[in-house]
């Protein structure tokens, strides 16, 4: 299986380089993917692990091709992309959200949540619980839309392509952002975000993390989960 697996990997980045970004782009309107599908994706994927891989395929590990903010930016800001790696929620409590929480909690001083140094500890856990959120709704439409209807190789390989895509590039952006601000979206508001201090603050926090909930964003992601775990 493990050969399987890399012959399969390496077939799809030969098939990639071998597209000329033209009939990505063909393909990216064929299968209905957005025009911003590079944002949408950087913004599902940035701070995902293999425990969110598993959702779309139980058989998912650290080798993935799954391109996320490296965990540990604020040490090293050169370093800016890594693979999804494996971070098990303890078992400590009951339920998961109190295990969410704790994993939060514990590393807020250890600059090694992904987030760098600039979020206060509610507003790390806000992102945690959001992007939980936002991967249980891609995940609805990956099993409605996706699981029984599969993108082709062609699709997939431009999707995986993502130095070629501009994928790798939103999350660099995102990457560097996280060394000295807390932006909860790529898309361009205006302003910055205020910090989470209390109910009207919140207000703008909840509308903006309701960005990306939008079908066409939903669908993006989908697909290139499907792509990447499979």
């Amino acid at each position: 299986p493990m050969l399987r697996t890399l012959l399969l990997g390496a077939a799809l980045l030969g098939l990639a380089t071998a597209m000329p970004t033209q009939t990505c782009s063909a393909l990216f309107d064929a299968a209905g993917l957005s025009s911003n599908l590079n944002e949408t994706i950087a913004h599902a994927v940035h701070s995902m692990t293999v425990q969110t891989l598993r959702m779309f395929n139980p058989a998912a590990t650290a080798n993935n091709k799954v391109p996320t903010v490296n965990r540990n930016i604020a040490d090293n800001p050169d370093h800016k992309i890594t693979a999804a790696p494996d971070m098990p929620l303890d078992t400590t409590w009951t339920t998961d959200a109190m295990n969410v929480v704790d994993m939060a909690l514990s590393h807020m001083d250890k600059r090694d949540d992904g987030l760098g140094t600039n979020w206060s500890p509610v507003e790390r856990v806000v992102h945690m619980f959001h992007m939980r959120d936002l991967w249980a709704k891609i995940h609805q439409v990956w099993e409605n839309k996706v699981k029984t209807n599969p993108p082709s190789a062609g699709l997939c390989a431009c999707l995986l392509d993502t130095s070629a895509n501009g994928i790798n590039d939103r999350l660099t952006w995102i990457a560097e952002e996280y060394t000295h601000d807390t932006p909860i979206s790529l898309h361009e508001w205006g302003s910055k975000i205020p910090k989470l201090t209390d109910a009207a603050t919140w207000t703008e926090w909840r509308k903006r993390l309701h960005y990306y909930y939008y079908d066409n964003a939903l669908y993006d992601a989908a697909v290139f989960m499907q792509c990447a775990t499979h």
